[in-house]
């Protein structure tokens, strides 16, 4: 081995070093790695010390990050939060079940940490409902997510790694659900580990959790007095409103009453919206009011419409269809102070409906149209979600809700499309994953299922500057003898034992490695030296692969070790203890599945 080898292993335990200890952002971390290569004269070619900003692994993944943002956004994910606390029931044994199975699946297909975000609220009011202590019911969901990502092809970065390594190095990479082979099994003996032994280890903590957009929600109709829900009428053919604009019919003026959405016939279907000034009211149509019950009372004698009954299924209905409530707060010298909200026209400014008035500590929902704004002032208003994101761009108003979890279910069938898209092609060998995954994520923005300007905020970039640091170092230690002399000595010193210590040995060390850095940097530094040992020890160098893959995915021994254990943390009230506790025996489970699997292969 010449110096240059040296060189990279010393890049290797400097940058394993800055990489545990966090002394500056791992990301600069990374991508100062083909620097110091590039420099030092052991990756002397700029195109190679550069290889990972046009490797196709690359693009597949950040294209995956965009799809799943797309499923969680489009309401695809949030349909099977509500699926899970639909069929959760009160028995612990099967909250765990059916959460932990639910999130897997989900793991398969978007990241794991946007599959915690979208069932994490759900599994907290599920919690709160059976009177279950959250702490009961989030590792497990954690740690679901974390073996989830073990189904797919996609449903991990170390996956693709390893499969792009592959297919450098031997021509064909992995298959779409080549990993489910072994994933299955892993899911399945997590789940009952679980359910089994786990619950039992499990702490119990009343930790207070997040709610989630849907709690916050909540939580602003109660603070704001209009927490009674929407009352439905339905425009007939004796209806003096028949014909009439919103603008018109001045339901605000004349009872103090908010249009928040209209459901009305589109072809053979019922489609939603939120109505501007002009939009004028057809036969049949289905208002959905926010007001007092005496004025929508009124209302419906005087203007011969029908009422309906005011149900909470209604709110939701309309929530599903890209419509939020959200808080916005009157900003420090603006223009809009000492102003009415009808002399801003703000209903037609900005395209939402204000619901009440926050003022002095209580609310008020009385002539809010008269009523002069003043500083300090906080509005509760509903409308779809673009005209809100688009405050942010006044100096008017600022806006105070966290809008990240707003979905529209209208695009959860253009979601699945824009999945199938990316899916399909690899599966029937037509396209190569990156250029599917990379085309169904154009199309997740062009439908409109992910807005344009939040496409480059659901990529993890962090995630990417790993990848495209580290993928040359993983070259170096080849091409320069370091992988080689790794790989003879692991099988030198298990020589005699047979393939499954091998195996074992790889999965180990990548798990280790991805404690210590990131499961994408233990992926690209470690595949070199499964490949090397699979042909040393005359074992199959899939299975090897593999095995660098699964341990990459071994990360329940302490919080820090996964994005998933860290966002359940803190809503569940868990201490490291909990997770090394709860970790060290589904640890053991994992790596002897995996390693005994791959051994009968």
């Amino acid at each position: 081995m010449d110096y240059h080898g040296w060189i990279a292993l010393g890049t290797l335990v400097a940058a394993g070093f800055l990489f545990l200890t966090r002394k500056i952002p791992i990301e600069m971390t990374a991508l100062g790695i083909p620097v110091v290569l590039f420099v030092t004269g052991t990756v002397p070619d700029p195109t190679d010390a550069l290889m990972g900003f046009g490797n196709h692994a690359v693009i597949a993944i950040a294209s995956v990050f965009i799809l799943g943002a797309g499923l969680q956004e489009s309401g695809v994910a949030a349909w099977i939060a509500r699926w899970v606390q639909r069929v959760g029931g009160s028995s612990e044994s099967k909250m765990i079940v059916v959460i932990c199975s639910s999130i897997a699946l989900l793991s398969a297909f978007m990241s794991n940490a946007a599959a915690i975000g979208v069932l994490l609220p759900a599994a907290i009011a599920l919690a709160r409902r059976t009177k279950v202590a959250p702490s009961r019911l989030l590792m497990p969901m954690g740690y679901a997510a974390i073996l989830g990502g073990n189904l797919t092809l996609i449903g991990t970065t170390p996956n693709l790694l390893v499969s792009a390594y592959m297919e450098g190095e031997l021509g064909e990479g992995f298959g779409m659900f080549d990993f489910a082979l072994i994933g299955i099994p892993l899911v399945v003996a997590g789940i009952l580990y679980l359910v089994l032994v786990g619950r039992r280890l499990l702490p119990t903590y009343d930790a207070p959790g997040k709610g989630g957009s849907a709690g916050m929600a909540g939580r602003l109709a109660h603070d704001y007095g209009v927490a009674g829900g929407l009352t439905r009428l339905q425009v007939g053919k004796n209806s003096s409103l028949l014909g009439k604009t919103i603008s018109e019919a001045a339901l605000g003026a004349k009872y103090g009453v908010s249009v928040v959405a209209v459901e009305h016939q589109q072809g053979r279907h019922r489609g939603w919206l939120v109505p501007g000034p002009d939009y004028k009211m057809l036969l049949a149509d289905n208002l959905y009011l926010q007001g007092k019950q005496e004025s929508i009372w009124l209302l419906a004698e005087q203007e011969s419409t029908r009422i309906g009954l005011a149900a909470e299924e209604h709110s939701g209905k309309v929530m599903d269809h890209g419509v939020a409530l959200a808080e916005l707060a009157v900003a420090p010298r603006s223009p809009s102070v000492g102003k009415s909200l009808r002399d801003l026209d703000f209903r037609n400014k900005f395209g939402l409906s204000v619901l009440s008035l926050w003022r002095h500590g209580r609310p008020v929902q009385e002539e809010l149209g008269a009523m002069t704004l003043e500083e300090g002032d906080a509005l509760l208003v509903i409308g779809e979600v673009e005209p809100l994101r688009s405050i942010r761009t006044t100096d008017e108003f600022v806006l105070l809700t966290d809008l990240e979890d707003a979905h529209d279910f209208r695009k959860a069938p253009v979601a699945l499309l824009c999945l199938a898209i990316a899916l399909v092609p690899p599966l029937m060998g037509l396209a190569p994953l990156a250029m599917s995954a990379l085309a169904g994520a154009l199309l997740m923005t062009g439908t409109g299922c992910i807005p344009a300007h939040r496409m480059g905020r659901s990529v993890d970039w962090k995630v990417l500057a790993l990848i495209v640091g580290t993928l040359p170092l993983g070259q170096a230690l080849e091409v320069h003898g370091m992988a080689e002399i790794a790989a003879e000595g692991v099988v030198g010193m298990l020589s005699g034992a047979g393939p499954p210590a091998i195996l074992g040995v790889l999965f180990l060390l990548a798990a280790i490695v991805s404690i210590t850095s990131s499961n994408a940097a233990a992926a690209v530094i470690l595949s070199p030296l499964a490949i090397h040992a699979a042909k040393a020890a005359e074992i199959e160098p899939r299975n090897a692969l593999l095995a660098v893959a699964y341990g990459c995915s071994c990360a329940f021994l302490v919080p820090f070790a996964h994005q998933c254990n860290l966002m359940v943390m803190t809503p569940g009230g868990y201490k490291t203890k909990d997770f090394v506790r709860v970790g060290l025996p589904l640890s053991l489970i994992v790596t002897v599945v995996s390693v005994s699997l791959l051994a009968l292969l």
